[in-house]
């Protein structure tokens, strides 16, 4: 009689198993999560340098995307009511998804200028960044925080070429 028993909740319980790993492909498509994506590198180029920066979120505005062999230039341009946290925020984005989502990026220049000015003037350089993929940290420290601005420089400045302008101290470090 006992080995009866067993034999049923055995079965019983193979058949919870097998129904539930049924269920589970239908489970998965409803998951949006990065965890459960795979992202893969791919080559950027020309034809898809639209499609990954347009799913970043980015605080200031893009005005020149150039890709060439291993080296991307991207110019954004800033507003009058940026300050230096959305800047820093976006450098870090740009060469942090550049370096991670593409498997040819070895280097990501970004001009930062200035589009505050009136019209009919040239927008002046506040300032540039040379990202390249061997001097960045591939996983930081969990204590990192993008939404720190002095922790956010520093990390710039010690992983980044980062030339900061005359125009850059007018505009920011005499407000601040």
């Amino acid at each position: 009689m006992r080995w009866l028993v067993r034999l049923l909740i055995t079965s019983m319980l193979s058949t919870v198993i097998a129904l539930s790993l049924s269920v589970l492909p239908q489970l998965e498509d409803g998951w949006n999560s990065p965890v459960f994506n795979l992202a893969r590198a791919e080559p950027i180029s020309e034809m898809n340098i639209v499609d990954v920066l347009s799913k970043t979120q980015l605080h200031l505005r893009i005005r020149k995307v150039e890709v060439s062999r291993a080296i991307v230039s991207i110019d954004l341009f800033t507003t009058p009511s940026t300050d230096r946290l959305e800047i820093a925020k976006d450098v870090y984005a740009i060469s942090q998804v550049m370096v991670n989502r593409s498997s040819n990026i070895n280097q990501v220049l970004i001009r930062v200028l200035d589009g505050s000015k009136q019209a009919g003037g040239s927008a002046s350089l506040l300032m540039a960044s040379d990202a390249r993929r061997e001097q960045m940290v591939p996983k930081l420290e969990s204590s990192f925080s993008v939404d720190d601005q002095q922790e956010l420089e520093t990390y710039l400045q010690k992983h980044f070429r980062v030339t900061y302008t005359r125009n850059w101290q007018e505009k920011f470090e005499l407000i601040n």
